[in-house]
């Protein structure tokens, strides 16, 4: 009998090693070249080793591991409500980082903003913190009291402070 004949007639599945006696309902395929024991694999092993081998990247390239062809991977199509759950999911994934980097950055200097207000108004009378505060341009405004907030802090730095002698060290390079 040919080679191919003995093992047609008792496959085995070469991720799971079960044979036609251990599942008689499963679905075998020849997903590439290879001959003998390899040849065979049930179709639900194979994408369960497919994609352990991608590790969430669909885009990955996977091929066998015996003769090395590279399995053509064909995803069926989807719905219009996945296809737009889909770009809704990448757009997301693009804008997430910068709107993060803006809430930080935008607490960062309301903080600034409001301790600056906040010693202003400390120091200030009452009668001048009224015509201070409606006389300047809330633009203008807010930008001095986040300066003065990076004034204040940095009044009492030491030169001998790690932090700030990296800072200097980097200015000076550039």
């Amino acid at each position: 009998l040919p080679y191919d004949f003995l093992f047609a007639i008792r496959r085995s599945c070469w991720v799971c090693f079960a044979t036609d006696e251990d599942d008689m309902e499963a679905g075998w395929v020849q997903p590439c070249m290879c001959k003998g024991t390899t040849k065979w694999v049930h179709q639900y092993c194979l994408q369960r080793w497919i994609d352990e081998k991608q590790k969430g990247n669909s885009t990955a390239k996977v091929a066998c591991p015996q003769c090395n062809m590279e399995y053509i991977i064909l995803f069926p199509k989807v719905g219009p409500v996945v296809y737009i759950l889909e770009k809704c999911d990448k757009i997301a994934n693009m804008i997430c980082p910068f709107l993060a980097g803006s809430v930080i950055v935008g607490s960062l200097w309301w903080t600034a903003v409001t301790y600056g207000a906040i010693t202003v108004m400390q120091k200030a009378r009452h009668r001048d913190k009224v015509s201070v505060s409606s006389d300047l341009d809330l633009i203008f405004m807010l930008s001095c009291l986040c300066k003065l907030t990076m004034a204040l802090s940095t009044q009492d730095m030491k030169s001998e402070d790690p932090g700030l002698r990296i800072w200097l060290n980097c200015q000076l390079k550039t």
